[in-house]
């Protein structure tokens, strides 16, 4: 429906000022309350609207786009149910950190009798995402900047409540602020020759890189600050790939590490961790760091509760800093730490170990072993591509055996511990990029969990996306719960879903892996495929280690 009065409507001022605020995607699910704003943002032609299914994948969407272009995502919804059924989501946000503004409407104040009526603060409070409120059409644009400020600078959903009675009065066009960048400057002058000082008595120093140092620029630095003291590199599984093609990275460090790394970390005297929140996955429950020095460079003061406790912490530009440390050992004249002097050949005999797929043990009929069938798909896919792991007691084999050559091709789906959500993101990566492909991994609970009518959303938009379904017939952590105590697992078993066959029905190119000649089928369907890929794994549910 279009607006043919002379006098500009909120709505249209509204998805105007998404196009200027750069949202050239925008996931939905269309209602009363934002129905007529969606229809004039497709009209101004500036955007690409994707519609989902549900309102959770609708957010989850717009999370996926967000980690892996590095921008704020943007989604919309209508009011009452649509927001109670995004919370989950909402809540992964929080927990991530991923800036996202969700146009969400609002019924009429005082409409008690309004079925869909619900106090919407409230719910957004207890999912851990800012609240901004739309006060007035005449001051509509002013508050949507605010809500991409918030979403921007402290990286974090943030709910754009619209009233539906505001709709349609008149707007009167306004300037858009634009986002400000913050530039940041490099750690005080004190904590980088405390920094330094550390370095200058250290053996064997490590560099560490997260996802808050995946820049171009810190990468840069932190590489000439390593070879500057003769230290490995290594990345928390988030900042995956940030120092490929590196001679001394050691990849990922914690419960994901080779046996190389494992050593080298242990060895390490003195830890310097940049952009890193030292959870305990990354430190092993700390005990990668229990007894050394450790300097944390954070870009800002957000606290955790996933943070270790440094020796020392700095809060600076990570690339500047990293930029100040070298300068001053320079000046200082303090020598390198040969650290790296016995790892090369270790390294190379890791990366070919890796390239090399192990035999398949023995499992049940019609199932296949998971690792060497995940490491022979690695090999089968694009070098190049995003990897949207879901969560259960296959991840971690996948993060292992489909590692990505870049921190942005890693979409981490776990921060609040759901099954489920790695379908929705997998459609916002899937229609973010185009130069490669997204993989999707997921196990049958979750997948099942998070609607697979939302298929439909991938074949429509025609996105370039590969399933890999880890197809043991169980919910995995409970199943591993009632066998480790000898109890009969039936209650963790899930019926057996013919993946393939339901799939194919929406759209998808499906392949079915009982033993090995039907997974190299998939790999073929793969290597030549034109549109979505689901590759159902079977697998044996007794014959998976978490």
């Amino acid at each position: 429906m279009k607006d043919t009065a002379d006098t500009m409507k909120l709505h249209q001022g509204l998805a105007q000022a998404l196009v200027a605020h750069g949202a050239t995607q925008l996931y939905g699910l269309v209602g009363d309350a934002n129905l007529f704003m969606v229809d004039a943002y497709v009209d101004a032609g500036a955007g690409r609207y994707i519609a989902c299914t549900h309102e959770a994948n609708a957010v989850l969407a717009a999370i996926g786009y967000a980690q892996v272009t590095g921008t704020t995502g943007v989604a919309t919804i209508t009011h009452g149910p649509a927001l109670t059924n995004a919370v989950t989501a909402l809540a992964e946000a929080a927990r991530g950190g991923i800036p996202l503004v969700l146009l969400c409407g609002d019924t009429t104040p005082g409409d008690l009798q309004h079925l869909q009526n619900i106090d919407q603060r409230e719910v957004v409070a207890a999912s851990g995402a800012a609240f901004v409120e739309m006060r007035s059409a005449l001051t509509a644009i002013e508050d949507l900047d605010r809500a991409f400020r918030i979403a921007a600078h402290r990286r974090c959903p943030v709910v754009f409540n619209m009233r539906v009675d505001m709709m349609w009065d008149g707007f009167a066009p306004s300037e858009i602020a634009p986002v400000p960048t913050v530039t940041l400057a490099p750690a005080s002058e004190a904590g980088i020759e405390d920094a330094a000082g550390m370095l200058a008595s250290a053996r064997r120093p490590l560099i560490l890189a997260g996802r808050g140092a995946c820049t171009p620029e810190a990468r840069a630095a932190l590489i000439a600050l390593a070879r500057r003291i003769e230290a490995p590199l290594a990345t928390t599984l988030k900042a995956q790939g940030l120092f490929e093609g590196e001679a001394f990275n050691l990849g990922i460090c914690g419960g994901l590490s080779h046996a190389t790394a494992i050593e080298a970390i242990a060895q390490s005297d003195c830890i310097l961790a940049f952009g890193a929140s030292l959870s305990k996955h990354t430190t092993e429950e700390r005990a990668y760091t229990r007894g050394k020095r450790v300097v944390q460079v954070l870009p800002d003061m957000e606290e955790t509760p996933r943070l270790d406790v440094p020796s020392l912490r700095l809060v600076g530009d990570i690339a500047g800093t990293a930029r100040a440390i070298t300068d001053l050992l320079d000046v200082a004249e303090i020598p390198g730490s040969g650290a790296t002097d016995d790892l090369a050949d270790k390294l190379a005999a890791e990366a070919e170990a890796f390239a090399t797929v192990p035999a398949f043990a023995p499992t049940a009929p019609g199932t296949v072993d998971m690792v060497p069938a995940l490491r022979r798909l690695h090999q089968a896919l694009p070098k190049e591509r995003v990897l949207v792991a879901d969560l259960g007691r296959f991840v971690t084999t996948a993060w292992r055996n489909l590692p990505v050559t870049r921190p942005e091709d890693l979409v981490y789906t776990s921060h609040f511990g759901s099954i489920g959500l790695g379908l929705g993101e997998a459609i916002g990566t899937a229609t973010a990029i185009t130069d490669r492909p997204t993989v999707l991994v997921a196990g049958d609970g979750g997948f099942t969990l998070s609607g697979l009518s939302e298929l439909v959303t991938a074949v429509r938009e025609r996105a370039d996306l590969i399933v890999i379904l880890c197809n043991d017939g169980s919910y995995g952590a409970e199943h591993v719960q009632f066998t480790n105590r000898k109890m009969d697992p039936e209650l963790s078993m899930i019926a057996r879903i013919d993946f393939a066959e339901t799939c194919a029905t929406l759209g998808f190119a499906t392949v079915k892996v009982t033993d090995e000649s039907s997974l190299d089928a998939a790999c073929a369907a793969i290597e030549g495929r034109s549109g979505p890929v689901l590759v159902d794994l079977r697998l044996d549910a007794e014959k998976i280690d978490m």
